[in-house]
């Protein structure tokens, strides 16, 4: 029998040293959770997510496309580790991963608990447009539905973390002053389009996410002065256009440019 019981020991000893180890935070981490503007893929990468094998390696910890960028800038004003679970076409409500379920990702690989110091949400434009277009749905109804997804996410993320500091980024400018958007750019100074208006969107999209922030008690990152002439019309813009002739280097079209996700990124830590 004392054979028998020093075998089943040892047994659980060799089980317990070959077990694969579970994935915990470093104390003090910051888990991102957002959309493209903050996982920032290039389209290569971006067509791997989404199935096509062509570079598998730059998925980060939900198994979305990203270079990382947002997340390397904010380590390097906090100089803490920075956990990054954002993922292109993520929403609040609406289609891809839902921030949520990326917050439930993150909590599954022991990324997100009691000892997180920080979440940072960046989120909401794919909350906005599907709307308009395929249910011709007002905008402040839109906002409301938006506020309302805004507070509910941050709520979840808040009983997975309960000692973490929640973070809602606003969006950056997108419209210049005169509320025009310039996609088609062939010169260095932006073209405006006389078609698109996306001036109410952008305002709606603003204030769902500053009033979800004060309904929740988190803390709202305004983007909107530090990007003030850097819209698409401006001639140093931080999201290009469409087609854009400008010299600014970016992965993705309509998207923040490697500059401006950078300083974006780099407020963010500093707020």
């Amino acid at each position: 029998m004392r054979l028998k019981a020093l075998a089943l020991s040892v047994v659980a000893v060799l089980g317990a040293m070959l077990a694969p180890a579970t994935a915990s935070a470093a104390p003090g981490n910051t888990v991102l959770l957002g959309d493209s503007i903050m996982a920032n893929p290039t389209v290569q990468h971006y067509l791997t997510q989404r199935g096509v094998p062509l570079d598998p390696k730059p998925m980060n910890g939900v198994g979305c496309a990203s270079d990382d960028r947002f997340k390397h800038a904010y380590a390097s004003v906090k100089r803490a580790p920075v956990d990054n679970y954002s993922c292109s076409g993520a929403s609040f409500r609406t289609g891809g991963k839902h921030i949520t379920s990326l917050a439930n990702k993150a909590r599954q690989d022991g990324k997100l608990n009691g000892a997180t110091r920080e979440v940072v949400i960046f989120a909401g434009a794919n909350d906005t447009y599907p709307y308009i277009l395929n249910d011709k749905m007002p905008v402040p109804q839109i906002e409301n539905n938006l506020r309302v997804s805004i507070r509910n996410t941050v709520n979840h993320v808040k009983r997975l973390a309960p000692n973490a500091r929640v973070k809602v980024m606003g969006y950056p400018r997108i419209t210049n002053p005169a509320g025009q958007t310039c996609y088609l750019n062939l010169l260095p100074q932006g073209t405006p389009s006389l078609v698109v208006k996306a001036r109410p969107v952008e305002d709606a999209l603003q204030r769902a996410a500053a009033n979800a922030s004060r309904d929740t008690r988190s803390t709202f990152v305004d983007l909107k002065p530090m990007t003030t002439g850097h819209d698409t019309c401006a001639r140093d813009r931080w999201i290009t256009g469409i087609i854009d002739v400008a010299p600014q280097h970016r992965n993705l079209a309509l998207h923040l440019t490697h500059h401006g996700i950078t300083a974006v990124a780099k407020h963010a830590a500093r707020v």
